[in-house]
Order: C-alpha cells, then structure tokens, then sequence
C-alpha cells in the first residue's frame, strides 16, 4: 500500500483537504489539457475525492438517519438546511475527472480503466441523484466538447438515470479483464479486477432494489438475472470481499478521513443520537452497542441526545466508538457483505428466486453485521424483536436491521429509511425543535442555490417536472421514494 501513497503523492494536483462535512474543497486536474494528464492519475485523484464525498460519517444524512447527531450547531439537523449549504461541485471534480479518464482510456483501449471509472461514475451519480431527485445526467459533463459543447445541461429525470446506470454497470462488468490489474493507480481495490467484478455487481443489487417499489418488474428480472449465473455475475459474498478502502494509519497525510482524537472540541461536536442507543439496548445488542458508541465520560453508561437538542454537556453524552470507526486505520465502507445480504433477504420476501429463503438471508445478514466487528450473533437472532418468526412484521424486521447494519453509512442509510419507511420513528418522528414543524421528516436535499442562477432552464424545467416539493425538501420525495 505505501508504493500507492507514493505515487499518488507524486501526482495529485491539488491538495486532498480531509472533511467531515459534505461541503469539502473538490480536487481538479485542469479542465483545458486533457492529454497533460494520464487517465491513471485522474482515476486515482477521483476515487479518493468520492470516498469522502460519499461516505462521511459526521454529516447531514447521519443525523436524519439518527446515527449521529450533533449537540451544537444544530440548524442542520433541525432541518435548517437550504441551498446556500449544497453544491454541485462533483460536477467540476471527480465527475469530470471520470469523465476525462474515460475518454483518454478508450482511446487507449484500456477496457479495465473504463470499467473502474464506469462503476465509481455509477457510484457518484446514483449517490447525487439519491439525494436531490432529478439532476443533470445526459448533458451533463459536456462543457469542454469540441463539437457540441453544452454549457448549460438540462436535468434528467432520476427514473432516466437509474436505467442508464444500469447499462452502465452491466457494460463495465462484462468489459473487466480479471486476469490483469490496474496496479497501483487503483487506491481502492489494489487492482484487483475481480473485487471491481464484485462491486459492480453487488452496486447494481443496490440500484434494482432502491427502484423495486416502483418498477418492481425491472427489479425482479435483475436481481434474479444476477442470482442466476454467479460466474457472469458475482458478487459480494463475505465480509472479505466487501467493498472497503483500507488506509494507511502510519500515514499522517493519507490515514482514515474519519480520524479525530477524542480529546479534540472538534470531536464533541458530534454524539450518538438517542434512538440508536435505544434500538440497540431493546434488541439487548450491547455487543455491537460497544462497538458503535463510546460510554459517556461522567457516567460510564451509553447515553444518546435526541435529534435537534442543544446546550447538552458532551461529557454527560456517547461519542461515536473510537476503535472501529474514528481511529487512524478505520476504513471507508463502500459497500458491506451484510448489505448484500438484506437485498437478498427483501427480494426473497417478495417472492424473487435468489436461492435462499427470506429467513436464512435475514439471518445470515446479521450474522455477517457481527462478524464485520468479530462478534457472534447466534443468541441475538432469538431476541423478541430481532426473531424473524417472532411476530414482529418481517418486512419491517429487515428494514430495521438493514438500517442498524449500515451504521455509520449516512447517504446509504438515509436512503433506505426514505425508501422502506423503517426504522418506523426515524421515518415519521421530526426533530426536537424543528424549525418547519409539521412538515414531516426531510426528504431530499434542496438544490443548489448557484443552480437558479447559473442554469435556470434546467432547474426551473427540473422543479416543475417534480410537483409536491414543499419549501425544497419536504412534501414528494424523489422517484423511488414512495413511502
């Protein structure tokens, strides 16, 4: 791994500013020299930039997910949040550095490069569509085409874009050479084509099941088109293969973003919200209760803030767990085993052929969400209200426990709150003091206010194309969400 940091100290162009929040610095390899630049390089400057994008674990989604809350500085989770507080800088940054990548990797017929660059474009679009609904897709990245440049792209509808990510995972997978690596260039996977073979897959699991309840036919056909030929198709299928970044802890530069010395102010910005902590202590899941939280300073019990509260004593409160997740090796997680495993466990409750039954999915979800920290799940699976049989509706159950596994995955997890509707108290439940109450829960990120602006055909054509958005984000959710 060090010759990886080696390199990609020798040729990032911009400095990598390490971020808790989502409004991070974008890195940029100049937009006017597409040749001064090799496609290696901007795949690596994008792969590190998306990893912080995406995967932050102190941001806005977290605490609307109740995984983390803040006890200071709390607009945000009151639902404060306007479009002065987001941006489309993906857009300018590793969106384009992809794009760029692509071009250069055709041209040098470099069908593995391609590949990597499709799936981490399909990774960073589903993410940004996810969030905010219909956004520049088709047109967008055009700015710089020799022969139709297109300043100003109109937006896609999210159902458009779904269905081009598909192809485009499907056309990356079949383009992998898994017998040739993409060496030192690839900071995620160490060139190994197969894991990239594994993600795609397991990403394309990700995007039928987002859309299932609203093309639930396109769903089935795809999730049981994967599940029917493992050697075409594989996939993510055990804690080994999950998709994770590993850093380099002796590295002061390149150690986990998510590293924070507890001892730190910047640090006590943020506390375990107070239904996690209660999700946990009533499926008796102080095992992984331990792994998630630190105990409160002042009393040694686990101790969580309910979402919106402020002017609490942080000593008096639990912090994220220190070991696992903001140590200087913690790892970013893209995409986990267990979540594999709870699609499977909803597409076979919904009557799909995935060659397992909901049952032992849902089982086996769990039992790889302990295994991921080396814990045993075998007497958590009887407790009252984790017991698949033990009367508790089922779909509820897998949704509750997928949202539990996915902790601290914020963009993910907030996702599926919004699709599945469980957790039941995060999906309806308003923050304490919300600043627009009775407006129910948020339910997208409002666009950019530069985007008025700058590209008012598009957003204007974009906001009438999706009625019911109340004060920009409450009111209709984006395409999948019809919960």
């Amino acid at each position: 791994m060090n010759i990886h940091i080696k390199l990609l100290s020798a040729i990032t162009l911009s400095s990598l500013l390490f971020s808790c929040t989502e409004d991070f610095e974008e890195m940029n390899t100049s937009p006017n020299d597409l040749t001064s630049v090799p496609y290696n390089t901007l795949i690596t400057n994008a792969e590190i930039s998306i990893l912080q994008a995406y995967n932050p674990i102190l941001n806005n989604e977290a605490t609307w997910t109740r995984y983390n809350v803040r006890d200071v500085y709390v607009d945000v989770d009151r639902y404060g949040i306007t479009g002065s507080n987001t941006n489309f800088n993906a857009y300018s940054g590793h969106l384009k550095n992809l794009q760029q990548a692509i071009d250069l990797a055709v041209a040098a017929e470099d069908n593995n490069a391609i590949a990597v660059a499709q799936i981490m474009k399909a990774y960073a679009f589903q993410n940004l569509t996810d969030w905010y609904g219909d956004i520049p897709y088709f047109e967008a990245l055009k700015a710089d085409d020799k022969d139709n440049p297109i300043i100003y792209p109109a937006y896609d509808s999210q159902e458009s874009i779904y269905a081009d990510i598909i192809v485009q995972l499907k056309a990356a997978n079949a383009m992998i050479d898994t017998s040739e690596s993409m060496g030192t260039a690839d900071v995620v996977f160490d060139g190994d084509m197969t894991m990239w073979k594994k993600f795609a897959n397991s990403l394309l699991l990700r995007v039928y099941m987002r859309m299932s309840l609203v093309d639930p036919t396109t769903a089935q056909n795809g999730i049981e088109e994967i599940m029917a030929d493992p050697s075409t198709y594989p996939i993510i299928d055990s804690n080994e293969s999950a998709a994770f970044k590993y850093w380099l802890p002796e590295d002061a530069t390149y150690r986990s973003p998510y590293y924070m010395d507890p001892t730190t102010a910047a640090q006590q910005q943020n506390v375990t919200s107070a239904y996690m902590v209660d999700f946990l202590k009533t499926r008796n899941d102080l095992d992984r209760l331990a792994v998630y939280a630190e105990p409160a300073a002042s009393s040694g019990e686990y101790v969580g803030l309910p979402l919106g509260t402020l002017g609490q004593s942080t000593q008096d409160l639990s912090i994220m767990g220190v070991a696992e997740f903001r140590s200087a090796d913690s790892p970013t997680r893209i995409m986990r085993y267990s979540e594999v495993l709870f699609i499977l466990a909803e597409a076979a409750l919904n009557g799909w052929n995935v060659g397992m039954t909901a049952q032992e999915a849902y089982e086996a979800a769990i039992t790889a969400s302990f295994e991921e920290y080396g814990l045993d799940a075998s007497t958590y699976l009887s407790e009252p209200l984790v017991d698949f049989n033990g009367g508790v509706d089922q779909r509820e159950l897998i949704g509750e426990q997928k949202w539990c596994a996915l902790y601290p995955d914020a963009a993910q997890g907030w996702a599926e709150v919004r699709r599945t509707g469980y957790p039941v108290y995060v999906a309806t439940t308003e923050p304490v003091e919300n600043l627009f109450p009775g407006k129910g829960t948020i339910k997208r990120k409002p666009y950019p206010y530069t985007e008025a602006i700058s590209n008012p055909e598009g957003f204007n054509a974009a906001i009438s194309a999706q009625p019911g958005i109340i004060d920009e984000k409450f009111g209709a959710g984006v395409w999948w969400d019809v919960n």
